[in-house]
């Protein structure tokens, strides 16, 4: 039995005070596993103070998979069924702010992830992107407050994300009223792309299945109703989470992230506009969008 540790950082808050521990056991199989293997993520939540208390009736979810499990009396909870590959796993509880992570699983792995959850102010208050008063925004957003003030890209922040909130929208109907965007519809997903017309597939890594679909998409994808565009790059919390010159390995349906655990939105839809931090020469001529978590 193999024990590590495997959580990304990337999605790490410094703002907050928050304590993830993130702990995978490979279950003892045989090398020779099926690309079907499943695995389970299960943990606890608890409040943020002193007391460690448990938090009944947390939700834990995984959107892109339609798996939502609440925690116990304990404030444990496990998501069962969960396959291979990377997914953005998020914890929510009324009164508390939302957590969430990308936990990269392997065949046949058992994931613990324990985390506590701050308390807001009152029940779910909206946090707001722009401070009036003294108190300094969290680290993670300020490049975002910068690159606003500047006003090259197109910003969403709280105030548009609320009105979304509750279901009268998704995200990916938020960024569709972006300029420049012409958003690509699945079966309960949204895929940002350019307005542009789809460039040709050109790299090494294209799709290599006998029966390769257009533009390289991976066959999960177009059976979603994905067909060629001018995808942009997209980008959680600084870290890449679609590379449009990787499409084979999957596009990112923006939906996953409700408007509620949203703090702002880049978008970028000229290679022109793109930040030179996020810029990679000629390689996002299709644009760039940010998405910045609470």
């Amino acid at each position: 039995m193999i024990h590590r540790t495997d959580i990304d950082h990337d999605l790490a808050r410094p703002a907050r005070r928050v304590l993830v521990a993130l702990t995978v056991v490979t279950l003892a199989f045989p090398l020779a596993q099926s690309a079907s293997a499943q695995g389970e993520i299960s943990g606890r939540v608890m409040v943020a103070d002193s007391s460690r208390s448990p938090i009944r009736g947390a939700e834990a979810s995984i959107r892109t998979l339609g798996r939502t499990a609440l925690s116990d009396s304990s404030g444990r909870f496990r998501l069962k069924d969960v396959p291979p590959g990377r997914h953005l796993v998020m914890l929510r509880a009324g009164g508390f702010r939302p957590e969430s992570s990308i936990v990269t699983m392997d065949f046949d792995e058992v994931v613990s992830w324990d985390v506590v959850l701050t308390r807001t102010a009152g029940t779910m208050l909206p946090v707001r992107v722009i401070e009036a008063s003294g108190e300094p925004p969290p680290a993670k957003l300020v490049e975002f407050l910068e690159r606003q003030k500047s006003g090259i890209g197109h910003f969403i922040d709280r105030a548009q994300l609320e009105k979304a909130e509750g279901g009268r929208r998704q995200t990916g109907d938020v960024i569709a009223l972006a300029p420049g965007v012409a958003v690509k519809r699945g079966t309960n997903k949204i895929w940002v792309a350019s307005s542009r017309a789809p460039r040709p597939k050109t790299c090494t890594f294209c799709n290599r299945s006998a029966t390769p679909t257009p533009g390289g998409l991976n066959h999960a994808d177009f059976a979603a109703g994905a067909r060629p565009a001018c995808y942009m790059d997209v980008y959680l919390d600084g870290a890449m989470v679609f590379d449009s010159q990787r499409i084979e390995n999957g596009l990112f349906d923006v939906n996953s992230v409700p408007p509620e655990h949203i703090a702002g939105i880049e978008v970028y839809s000229s290679q022109a506009q793109v930040p030179v931090k996020y810029s990679r020469a000629m390689e996002n001529v299709c644009g760039v969008v940010l998405i910045w978590t609470r």
